[in-house]
C-alpha cells in the first residue's frame, strides 16, 4: 500500500489530483482484496478443518462490501480509467517481483558460497596475477 500511496502522490503532482487519487485508491483496493483472499484461503486450508461459518461470513463481507466499493470507484469516482488500471496492477507487480527475488537470490547466494571462483579471479589467473604464475 505504501507504493500505491507514493505513486498516487507522484501521479497527483505530475498528472493531476484525480489521476493520483485514482491510482492510490485502486492500489489500496487491490491490496485489501488480496488480503481478504489470503484470509479466505487460510480459513479454508486450516489443519483443524474448514470453518464454514467463518468462510461464509468473510464472503458476505468481501463480495458485497469490497466489490461494491470497487464498482462505485470505477463508475462514480470520476478517476481516469488508466490510473485505476495501473493502480490495480501495482500489488500484483510487487508480488511478482518478490517471487522473482526469492527464486533468483538464493541461486546467487549459493554460487558465491560453493567455492567456485568468480569471474574476477578467473581473469587474474589468465592475466598472470597472483594465482596465474
Amino acid at each position: 500500500m505504501l507504493l500505491s500511496g507514493l505513486g498516487g502522490l507522484f501521479g497527483a503532482y505530475y498528472l493531476g489530483w484525480r489521476w493520483g487519487a485514482g491510482f492510490a485508491v485502486a492500489g489500496a483496493w487491490s491490496a485489501l482484496n488480496l488480503k481478504a483472499l489470503e484470509h479466505l484461503i487460510r480459513l479454508s486450508l486450516r489443519p483443524s478443518g474448514r470453518q464454514t461459518g467463518a468462510i461464509a461470513g468473510a464472503m458476505l463481507i468481501k463480495l458485497p462490501l469490497l466489490y461494491g466499493i470497487g464498482g462505485l470507484v470505477v463508475v462514480k469516482g470520476g478517476f481516469p480509467i488508466v490510473s485505476i488500471l495501473i493502480g490495480l496492477s501495482v500489488p500484483m507487480m510487487v508480488m511478482a517481483l518478490k517471487a522473482a527475488g526469492q527464486v533468483l537470490a538464493p541461486r546467487a547466494a549459493l554460487r558465491s558460497q560453493d567455492g567456485t571462483p568468480d569471474s574476477r579471479e578467473n581473469e587474474k589467473g589468465r592475466l598472470g596475477g597472483r594465482n596465474g604464475t
